[in-house]
């Protein structure tokens, strides 16, 4: 049995389809996602910035040879 050709390989009879400009008003959908992604993104890593450790000890241990390290101590 012979190997199928590429459909996109039959250029008689196929239709052509043209890329056209988009208004603003068309564009309005996409440029609402992309805003609504990129504020969900920043307040996500602002709570994962703030939130409590699940080890205190441990990050307060590391505060503090930090800050000897820092001072000299």
């Amino acid at each position: 049995m012979p190997a199928k050709s590429d459909p996109r390989d039959d250029s008689g009879g196929s239709e052509y389809f043209y890329r056209r400009s988009l208004s603003v008003r068309e564009l309005l959908p996409a440029i609402g996602v992309a805003v609504a992604a990129g504020v969900a993104a920043f307040y996500i890593a602002r709570i994962m910035k703030q939130r409590t450790p699940l080890a205190p000890e441990l990050v307060a241990s590391r505060r503090n040879k930090r800050r000897q390290l820092k001072h000299g101590g």
